[in-house]
């Protein structure tokens, strides 16, 4: 599992990238009932939950990973409503950073 301060990070940048996402954007996010996605994720996928943290009074995001390596990024509002806001593959919870590049 991540450092807390790097999920929380994380989370932070998801939320802000969440907060000021246009209505041409939001279309994109897959959304429906959370219990239902979760599901797809965890019997098409195998991904479990791997963190999650608030996004201020507004909901939560949660992070779930594979053993495979694919991940997705879940958000869940107070009103119930949510959304797969990122989704990839090759994820790594213990990075190695590139040496000369700076990151």
């Amino acid at each position: 599992m991540l450092p807390k301060s790097v999920r929380r990070t994380a989370f932070m940048a998801v939320a802000v990238l969440f907060a000021f996402t246009t209505p041409s954007h939001a279309q994109f996010a897959m959304c429906g009932e959370r219990a239902a996605i979760i599901d797809q994720l965890k019997t098409k996928y195998q991904e479990s939950r791997q963190a999650v943290g608030l996004i201020s009074t507004n909901g939560a995001a949660e992070l779930y990973v594979s053993e495979k390596g694919t991940w997705t990024m879940l958000v869940t509002l107070a009103s119930g409503k949510s959304c797969i806001i990122a989704a990839g593959h090759s994820w790594d919870s213990s990075p190695t950073l590139a040496q000369g590049t700076g990151i």
